[in-house]
């Protein structure tokens, strides 16, 4: 096969890098007017509703712009061979660019946004030099072939339609591959120092280089096939049926967007208010100023103070700790040893929460937990008059959603399938032994908390989902991520507010029904959604007396749509600090508008700032000092990134810029933590983070303690990590622009 068709090759190549270079830079342009557009139109209430719409404008304006372009590039293509006229070469070409951009772009665009979005980060370190050129030797070689069979079967008889195809696999192939390549080897975050015009000229330069040599490679298809005979071009027939799959496959298209924004405003099917437990401490009203700020919070609504008398039991680490700061022992699956061992513990009941519950077989922490599990139906069956009334299992899990396919909550099966395998029976009659699942209803918001109840009594708030992400790759051959993160063990009063949390999540679920026979190879024929989960406790642990179990103040704090009880004493808690706040999070985010920062900074601004970002400014007008250890990588590396710059603008316009430190986290992290004066802890799943930090946001669950142990621990394992990372340097466009207040 040729490189390119036999006719003037310059005058060729010219001709296709010109019209490449308009199509872009028209698609940026209507992009960027689409987008304000939505941002205009679509209420600040409603950010899921305004990042889809936002999405399907853009790229609606990169289809619209890619056809433009293919109908420039006609007279470059070898179509006049075939016997088509000029208007028909224009028309059947720009169709070909037009569609292979619908029909690629929508799900490739959603999957790359929800993958960095969701997954938090974990995928960051991975971003190396061969994974990315794999990426986009994937993603162009895709759009190659899409484009070489859509211009073939509109210009050419269908049995030579693999000729175009395959120029057009191999011409984008190559340059994504290499394109890949030199971003791996460059670097993301020294790419992102360029600025925006850098950024875009680079683009620029991509996409004309893809086109060129893919194009060139698809015109010498054409031009070989023209050879062969004098009756190569597509019957009027063909070109008519070909306009038609074209036309239904773009309203599939169409329809995969309708179906995520319909996603976005899925909300659950039971909407009842949370659940007040009942009074069963007295706690006097602390004097702590910390304590204080929150617990003003906390009781609203006639819900009782359940926040003394409780005792701290210690910390789980993800991996695992370091002898630097924890006199901990590491195991070999870090923090989730020490859930299996709770859970294996229990004597009523078992009741865990989570987000997501990685597909995972054998190697994963999900066969960790289940195993703790298993152990606990052994202890159960082998006296089960230890056991009275029998043990209750529920595992509810966060309606996580699967990019590839728009499929949310899938991994309620893997849960399933990680139990049976393990030998645990859903049900057992004999000993009174009942296990369920069940997956949120909703999807925007889906439930993002995670915790841990055992018997009513025992409590543990976490920030790490159930992924091998989290796993220490030492002891488990490289499997795990090593994405650092914290739980929080807690026994007393509090235990009975994590009980009602855990309740309001079963509540809003739905529960797995599985037939009788079904093993962990039948989980997704055997089982099926039943109804909603009712919240009963069969062992009556919501209706035990309540226990002092020691002397520490323990808040549970809880959010959801309808009820930011979290937010507010978040807040109330950064408002009562005197002396410094440090934070370690993943997430440090504007509002969603902000991701279009890298279009024009002054896209954000001080108004897009977070309630948690404004009382950080008030807290540095006090005199406090703000250490933040954040993450660098990913999606949302370039959210920290803009988050960063714009509270740095704000802290700059009062002269306070030495009140905040910032550095980046050496390695993946995954924590949701604050110390506030050295004394509050507060830990759980909270980001600081749009997506939880809206009225219509994610649940999220965090325990603020101000158990002496617990901040101490956390100072030394926070000096250690801080003295780590590196400063975080920002390129000066993204910092230097905007407004400042």
């Amino acid at each position: 096969m040729r490189l390119l068709p036999r006719h003037s090759p310059p005058a060729h190549l010219g001709r296709l890098a010109l019209s490449a270079l308009a199509g872009f830079l028209l698609a940026v342009v209507l992009a960027r007017g689409a987008v304000s557009v939505v941002l205009a139109v679509v209420p600040p209430g409603q950010p899921y509703v305004r990042a889809a719409l936002g999405t399907l404008a853009a790229l609606g304006s990169v289809v619209l712009s890619f056809g433009l372009a293919g109908a420039l590039s006609a007279r470059a293509l070898p179509l006049d061979r075939l016997g088509l006229t000029p208007g028909q070469a224009r028309a059947r070409a720009g169709i070909a660019s037009g569609v292979t951009a619908g029909l690629l772009v929508v799900p490739v665009g959603g999957l790359m946004g929800l993958a960095g979005v969701y997954r938090g980060g974990a995928l960051g370190d991975a971003l190396g030099a061969s994974q990315l050129a794999l990426l986009a030797l994937a993603v162009c070689a895709l759009y190659g072939l899409i484009s070489g069979v859509v211009l073939g079967l509109l210009t050419l008889r269908a049995g030579l339609a693999w000729r175009p195809a395959l120029g057009g696999l191999l011409g984008f192939g190559g340059v994504g591959a290499l394109g890949g390549a030199l971003l791996g080897w460059v670097g993301v975050p020294d790419v992102l120092a360029g600025g925006g015009w850098a950024l875009l000229g680079l683009l620029a330069v991509f996409v004309v280089t893809s086109q060129v040599v893919g194009d060139s490679a698809i015109a010498a298809g054409i031009d070989a096939a023209a050879d062969s005979s004098r009756h190569d071009a597509a019957q009027d027939r063909q070109v008519k049926l070909t306009l038609a799959a074209l036309g239904l496959a773009l309203l599939g298209v169409w329809g995969v967007g309708e179906r995520a924004v319909n996603f976005v405003q899925t909300r659950p099917a039971r909407a009842e208010p949370l659940a007040v437990p009942a009074a069963g401490v007295t706690c006097a009203a602390p004097t702590d100023p910390l304590e204080l700020a929150v617990w003003r919070v906390t009781p609203r609504g006639n819900r009782p103070d359940l926040s003394c008398g409780n005792a701290f039991l210690g910390f789980l680490h993800t991996p695992n700790p370091d002898p630097a700061f924890s006199a901990q022992p590491p195991t070999p699956h870090g923090g989730f040893d020490g859930l299996a061992a709770q859970i294996a513990g229990a004597r009523r009941e078992v009741l865990y929460a989570v987000m997501e519950w990685a597909d995972d077989p054998r190697r994963g922490p999900g066969a960790v937990l289940a195993r703790g599990v298993a152990e606990l139906y052994g202890r159960v069956r082998a006296d089960p008059a230890a056991f009275e009334g029998g043990v209750t299992v529920r595992v509810a899990l966060g309606n996580f959603p699967q990019a590839a396919n728009l499929e949310w909550g899938a991994q309620v099966y893997a849960a399933t399938r990680d139990l049976l395998a393990a030998g645990v029976p859903l049900q057992d009659d004999r000993v009174g032994w009942r296990v369920e699942v069940a997956n949120y209803a909703g999807t925007f918001p889906h439930s993002h908390a995670k915790l841990l109840v055992t018997d009513g009594t025992d409590l543990t708030v976490m920030g790490f989902n159930v992924g091998p992400g989290h796993l220490p790759s030492a002891t488990t051959r490289g499997h795990g991520g090593d994405l650092r993160d914290l739980g929080l063990r807690f026994r007393g009063p509090v235990a009975r507010d994590g009980l009602t949390v855990f309740d309001d999540l079963w509540t809003r679920s739905t529960t797995l029904e599985c037939l009788p026979g079904v093993t962990a190879r039948t989980v997704r024929s055997l089982c099926r959604g039943a109804g909603p989960g009712e919240p009963t406790h069969p062992q009556g642990t919501d209706r035990l007396p309540l226990t002092r179990a020691g002397d520490v103040r323990a808040f549970s704090l809880y959010r959801r749509e309808g009820f930011q009880m979290a937010d507010e004493a978040l807040v109330s808690l950064l408002d009562a600090a005197r002396e410094r706040v440090d934070l370690m999070h993943v997430s440090f985010s504007m509002d969603v508008r902000c991701n279009l920062a890298l279009l024009n900074p002054r896209l954000c601004t001080s108004q897009d700032a977070l309630p948690w970002m404004r009382a950080l400014v008030r807290a540095a007008e006090r005199g406090v000092t703000i250490r933040a250890l954040l993450y660098e990588h990913s999606f949302l590396g370039l959210e920290n990134r803009v988050g960063l710059a714009v509270l740095r603008r704000k802290l700059r316009a009062r002269g306070l810029e030495g009140r905040l430190q910032a550095r980046w986290f050496r390695g993946g992290l995954h924590a949701k933590t604050m110390l506030v004066d050295g004394r509050m802890l507060t830990v759980g799943s909270q980001n600081l983070h749009y997506s939880s930090w809206t009225p219509r946001g994610l649940n999220e669950y965090t325990v603020a303690t101000t158990a002496s142990e617990a901040a101490r621990e956390y100072a030394r394992e926070f000096a250690f990590l801080w003295a780590q990372g590196r400063p975080a340097e920002l390129p000066g466009w993204l910092e230097g622009s905007g407004q400042g207040d």
